[in-house]
């Protein structure tokens, strides 16, 4: 046996557990020896890693946008991808709010993307062998440079956190901007919103495929006072800012839960009570299993490809490694492609749950 292949199986059998392939380690010293100011861990690195390249590319996307109406490459690669987001998943979903929260979902997206495949490059494996075969005595430390950031669970959380925030404040943010522009409400309907008006109308809406891009001409008063945010507020009983906070609070809050019909003021009241309960907790519940399902589906292909690998030193005891190394690398690339199939799979799982949430809460009644 070459020096090569017992140097690798000894790294693949550095490790004495599988959750060393995805547990964070943190370095808590400097390069000099001395103690550094905060831990810093490899699943750190990894997020800042995937949000520069978010930065990055979309800066890059934008600017080249600008100057190219015909998208190639990567550039339209991506421009299709945010293009789907749009138009299958954010439109149908928030309608008109959809423009208010396009960019935030799809930074979700990308972001969670980007830390699930560059979780899949075998960076530390490569780095580990290179340095097993260079490795003469002593005891071999394994390298953690690299690693998955959706693999941690506390990262999954301030994901779910921060989605959770997101939907509530939107909710009660929209409930109050009703409260001071009543004609912002969904139900709220002026006297033409039945017939296309302005340039859709002169023009015609034939191969107008998007209904941001019909112009509306209006006056005040027409039902189309949105348009000028809180202008006309007055026109429609707006109430003060310092009023619909609370107003807005107590409307937030009272369609939170479905209003039963049971057939008298008090039953109804307690039932609409007992269904909040459900509702608070449904929405701590929520961001929890937005937390578990992403962090879990992760560690698991990570678990499974480690299990397959560690048997190579088991087998190389038993010297039939050659026959089961084959198996393992096919088995190995196999389910690698289907972790790339469940990375984009749990990205876009995570922002389309996130963009019901939001959904719910802008508009309750719906």
């Amino acid at each position: 046996m070459d020096i090569l292949a017992y140097q690798t199986m000894k790294v693949l059998g550095a490790g004495d557990n599988l959750l060393e392939h995805v547990l964070p380690v943190y370095s808590t010293r400097l390069s000099n020896g001395a103690p550094a100011p905060f831990s810093f861990s490899n699943h750190i690195l990894m997020m800042l890693i995937a949000a520069f390249l978010v930065l990055v590319i979309f800066s890059w996307l934008g600017a080249k946008a600008k100057t190219t109406m015909v998208p190639t490459g990567a550039h339209n690669f991506f421009e299709s991808i945010l293009s789907f987001l749009r138009t299958e998943l954010i439109r149908p979903a928030l309608g008109e709010n959809s423009d208010r929260f396009t960019p935030f979902i799809w930074s979700v997206f990308f972001f969670i993307l980007f830390c699930n495949v560059l979780g899949l490059i075998p960076v530390n494996e490569i780095l580990n062998v290179i340095k097993g075969v260079q490795h003469k005595e002593g005891v071999f430390h394994p390298v953690h440079f690299w690693g998955t950031a959706t693999a941690n669970f506390s990262m999954t959380g301030g994901l779910a956190v921060v989605a959770f925030i997101t939907v509530h404040a939107s909710g009660l943010l929209q409930a109050i901007r009703v409260k001071m522009d009543p004609s912002l409400a969904p139900h709220h309907h002026g006297t033409d919103h039945t017939e296309p008006h302005g340039h859709g109308q002169w023009h015609g809406m034939e191969g107008v495929g998007d209904e941001a891009d019909v112009v509306l001409e209006h006056k005040v008063g027409d039902g189309h006072d949105h348009a000028h945010g809180l202008h006309h507020s007055k026109q429609f009983g707006g109430q003060p800012l310092g009023v619909a906070i609370f107003t807005g609070f107590g409307s937030y809050l009272w369609n939170f839960a479905p209003h039963p019909q049971a057939g008298g003021p008090l039953m109804d009241t307690f039932l609409w009570a007992a269904l909040l309960v459900l509702e608070l907790t449904g929405s701590l519940v929520k961001p929890f299993s937005l937390c578990v399902r992403l962090f879990a589906n992760m560690v698991a292909g990570h678990l499974v490809l480690a299990a397959l690998v560690s048997m190579i030193p088991f087998a190389a005891a038993a010297l039939v490694w050659g026959p089961v190394s084959l198996i393992v690398v096919a088995g190995c690339a196999a389910l690698s492609m289907l972790e790339l199939f469940v990375a984009f799979l749990q990205a876009y799982i995570f922002t389309f749950l996130t963009t019901l949430f939001i959904a719910s809460a802008v508009a309750p009644e719906h």
